[in-house]
């Protein structure tokens, strides 16, 4: 039997986030049950989703199969741009955490930006899904370089956890590396492989 290396972790806002993590992009139905489960199984500590991805029952059936304590693993989902309505926002976010099986992520994202929403209003329904405790951290994705350093003008700095973006040989993203580790955010590369 092959023996299991440990997870890397790496400390972001005095946070110990797996510097690894399982993206559950494309799956559906069985498949991202089952394959959550292994992941877990595997040593993943850290599983990401999302709204769009439209498997987020299936996910929460793959973390409760796992047999995984709920603080062994860090979870990561994202908020879509079409629930960037007052009375949509929250809302969506509940229905996540119900899909899911859990009472709060550690870390809720703004999926995109979305330029019919002002900015500053979906940064608010975000703190508040974290007041209310569905998230125990907060944060974007896909939000350039601009975005972020509105989004800290009107926060204010240390509030926003991280950025998650496309990121690999083929796309450096300078510019927005450079701006996430001036903010002192976690930065999540996505599709690292290209």
């Amino acid at each position: 039997m092959r023996e299991r290396s440990e997870m890397e972790y790496k400390a972001a806002l005095g946070v110990q986030v797996p510097v690894l993590g399982f993206g559950t992009w494309l799956l559906k139905g069985d498949q991202a049950r089952a394959m959550t489960a292994a992941a877990l199984d595997l040593g993943y500590r850290h599983i990401d989703t999302a709204q769009i991805y439209r498997n987020e029952a299936e996910v929460g059936k793959g973390m409760a199969e796992s047999k995984l304590a709920r603080d062994q693993y860090f979870l990561t989902t994202k908020v879509w741009p079409d629930n960037y309505e007052a009375g949509k926002f929250l809302p969506s976010v509940r229905e996540s955490l119900d899909k899911l099986g859990v009472d709060q992520v550690d870390l809720l994202l703004l999926h995109w930006p979305k330029k019919e929403v002002a900015l500053a209003h979906t940064l608010d329904w975000l703190l508040e899904a974290q007041q209310r405790g569905y998230a125990q951290h907060i944060g974007i994705s896909n939000h350039p370089v601009a975005l972020m350093r509105e989004a800290e003008r009107h926060l204010g700095s240390g509030i926003l956890f991280g950025n998650q973006a496309e990121y690999h040989a083929l796309l450096k993203q300078d510019a927005l590396l450079a701006e996430v580790r001036r903010q002192n955010m976690l930065f999540t590369a996505y599709c690292p492989l290209a």
